[in-house]
């Protein structure tokens, strides 16, 4: 019982440290997901046109169906390869710029969080919970010796036993 409860508390505890992270990574599959869906149903007027050298595709790329440039993200179709240019057919992607841009906040205002640790908090964590003295037991064997008949009949006489030994459970 004590290991499930144990098991429990600490799935509790790193779900709330790592569930931001986990949030942020199934969000960001979701929007890429709709964005890829979207460009093949979207006008070719609502893309933009960049024209890059093979260099310049490969610094930009962030993946087979997205690129970075200025700073933007922006989910393209299939690129042409013409005369040793690359011609994308992208579309802005604001929902991942939005998502990128909150977790990069969120980390950079955790990272310059200088208020000291509350003294309540530093307390709680130097507790110590398992004693590092041990326990001094007191081994002194004193005999008492009981004067009755039955202890000088049992004492004397020696019991036979009858029962079978106990079997071992497999």
């Amino acid at each position: 019982m004590k290991k499930i409860v144990s098991i429990v508390i600490l799935s509790v505890v790193l779900m709330h440290l790592i569930g931001f992270y986990v949030y942020f990574v199934v969000r960001q599959g979701q929007i890429r997901q709709e964005m890829r869906e979207s460009i093949g149903l979207l006008p070719s007027e609502e893309f933009e046109t960049f024209i890059l050298t093979d260099e310049e595709y490969l610094q930009v790329r962030v993946n087979d169906h997205e690129v970075k440039i200025n700073g933007r993200m922006y989910d393209h179709s299939k690129p042409k390869f013409e005369n040793g240019k690359v011609i994308l057919f992208a579309r802005h992607d604001e929902a991942e710029d939005n998502l990128i841009g909150f977790l990069t906040e969120v980390v950079n205002s955790s990272s310059q969080d200088k208020r000291p640790v509350p003294s309540q908090l530093f307390s709680f964590f130097s507790l110590t919970f398992i004693s590092q003295i041990p326990l001094a037991l007191n081994t002194t064997l004193e005999t008492t010796t009981h004067l009755s008949f039955y202890s000088t009949y049992y004492l004397n006489h020696s019991i036979p036993v009858e029962s079978p030994p106990p079997r071992a459970i497999v």
